[in-house]
């Protein structure tokens, strides 16, 4: 799926669980950094907010940042639930 960040990149969510959301992101969070971002599905979209939890580089240009969402809504978890399973 992908989300485009506040800051105007383009990241894509890989992994979702529970309150948890894994994306591969062309930049790194320190733990505790906010992060806003929009999840672009097929059909709509939605504001989402976390706390990075960690990012680790996995490859010259990305970073698998993990996520600990916050005030997450029932419509948003559908969607990343629908869009990755």
């Amino acid at each position: 799926m992908n989300v485009r960040l506040e800051s105007g990149e383009d990241a894509v969510a890989t992994k979702f669980g529970g309150n948890f959301l894994t994306l591969l992101s062309p930049r790194a969070f320190a733990p505790g950094s906010p992060i806003r971002f929009v999840a672009l599905g097929e059909h709509s979209e939605r504001d989402l907010e976390g706390r990075a939890l960690g990012s680790k580089r996995v490859s010259d240009e990305q970073f698998e940042v993990r996520i600990r969402l916050v005030n997450l809504r029932r419509d948003a978890r559908e969607l990343l639930l629908e869009e990755l399973g």
